[in-house]
């Protein structure tokens, strides 16, 4: 018994961002989010000499000022609880503005959450704005119709030239019509994790060029992440259906839908 080696426990949860809390930074978030582990006293599991530095996996950044209701955190357990009740001891420690949406206790072959994710699904809502729908049409026709679209990306480091619509897998204008507060609707699902990322605000930049809409309008866009998705060939699955030890199919496996 001696030599038998402790099975690791991954606890994957999924939260949102909402409220105050969409100005929080990734670092902050992710802050947040432990702190929140530790006030619920869950077992969570340590690293280092002084164990100072605890073992979670964390879902591709969010750009500051998106709300999201699929930001994901793996946390690592030195003892067995109980998904639900992980949950719930987690949503009485989170302040306002952060969620849980639901946990699960991944198998130990599970790779962390941060290593699986490759696509992002956003909406964007525009304000009221003398656009009318068919310009947005328009637009997302001719950005789709395009085999390269050159973007500045401009970063504290360096500015460089991207090709953004590799990144773009689906881009539609949704069927919503347009009201006195809102203008048109949009859905994206762009690269985001490990194949790359391609960001929101950049498709929506290309786009208001080609309608045109003044900067000041598309910069009010409401911009929501719907969903984090691993590609596995033509289906999206989500990071709490990925462990091999049951089937992806037989757990709600999201086959593309966001």
């Amino acid at each position: 018994m001696g030599n038998a080696q402790m099975v690791q426990l991954r606890l994957r949860v999924q939260f949102t961002k909402e409220g105050r809390a969409r100005y929080l930074s990734h670092s902050e978030y992710s802050r947040t989010l432990m702190i929140a582990a530790r006030r619920a006293g869950l077992p969570l599991e340590y690293a280092g000499q002084k164990m100072s530095r605890m073992r979670v996996s964390m879902s591709p950044p969010l750009p500051i000022g998106i709300t999201s209701g699929c930001e994901f955190m793996d946390f690592s357990l030195t003892a067995y609880v109980p998904a639900a009740e992980a949950q719930r001891l987690l949503g009485e420690a989170l302040p306002e503005g952060i969620g849980v949406v639901g946990a699960r206790l991944m198998g130990s072959d599970a790779r962390p959450v941060g290593k699986v994710i490759d696509t992002a699904a956003f909406t964007a809502r525009f304000p009221a704005c003398g656009c009318l729908e068919g310009d947005m049409a328009r637009a997302v026709k001719e950005f789709l119709g395009r085999e390269s679209i050159q973007y500045e990306r401009v970063q504290p480091r360096r500015t460089r030239i991207v090709d953004i619509r590799a990144g773009v897998h689906i881009l539609e204008q949704q069927e919503e019509g347009t009201s006195p507060e809102y203008g048109p609707r949009l859905l994206m699902a762009l690269d985001d994790g490990i194949a790359g990322t391609t960001k929101p605000w950049e498709v929506i930049e290309v786009l208001a060029g080609m309608v045109p809409m003044p900067r000041e309008i598309w910069e009010s866009a409401s911009v929501h992440r719907t969903g984090l998705f691993a590609r596995r060939g033509d289906r999206l699955v989500s990071p709490m259906d990925l462990s091999r030890r049951s089937s992806p199919a037989g757990r709600g496996t999201t086959g593309g839908k966001y």
